[in-house]
C-alpha cells in the first residue's frame, strides 16, 4: 500500500544577536542593522528593548529601516522558494544583528517576520522570531510586545 502525500512543512527562522556577544549565529542570511540609529543612546529607551513598543517605534519608523524590510522582503520573496525547491534543508535561517542584541535588531526580526508571515503562511511556512539575547535584557520581565 502506498504511503498518502503528505505536507512539507518548511520553516523560517528569523534570528536577532548582538555583535559583541559572541559568535555570529549560523545562517541562510546574516543582515547587519548597525546602521539604524541606536535606542540605546536615548536615556528613557535604553532600559528597554525592541519587543517595548516605544523602542519598536523608534527603529522601525527610521526611514533607514523601512527601506531596508522593503529591499530585503523583495530579495527573500524570491530567495526563499528557490532555497526549499533545492530539498536540500526545510529551515532557511535569517539573522539580524545590532550591537548588543536588545534593540535594533529585535525590532528589525519581529517586523520582518510579521512581513514573511504575510507572503509565506498561506503557503505552509511556519515563521518564527527568537532573539539569542534575551536573557541578558533588564527589561525582559516587563515587555510590552501590544
Amino acid at each position: 500500500m502506498e504511503k498518502p502525500d503528505t505536507l512539507v512543512k518548511y520553516k523560517i527562522e528569523v534570528v536577532s544577536f548582538g555583535f559583541k556577544k559572541g559568535e555570529q549565529p549560523h545562517a541562510n542570511v546574516l543582515m547587519d542593522v548597525r546602521f539604524l540609529k541606536n535606542p540605546y543612546w536615548i536615556p528613557e529607551l535604553k532600559p528597554l528593548n525592541g519587543l517595548d513598543r516605544p523602542v519598536r517605534d523608534y527603529v522601525i519608523e527610521q526611514e533607514g529601516a523601512k527601506r531596508f524590510i522593503e529591499k530585503l522582503l523583495a530579495l527573500l520573496e524570491d530567495m526563499v522558494p528557490s532555497f526549499f525547491a533545492t530539498g536540500k534543508s526545510d529551515t532557511f535561517v535569517i539573522a539580524l544583528g545590532c550591537t548588543g542584541g536588545q534593540h535594533r535588531s529585535v525590532a528589525m526580526a519581529e517586523e520582518l517576520c510579521r512581513a514573511l508571515e504575510s507572503k509565506f503562511s498561506s503557503i505552509g511556512i511556519v515563521l518564527t522570531a527568537s532573539h539569542r539575547e534575551h536573557k541578558t535584557w533588564s527589561s525582559f520581565d516587563q515587555v510590552d510586545i501590544g
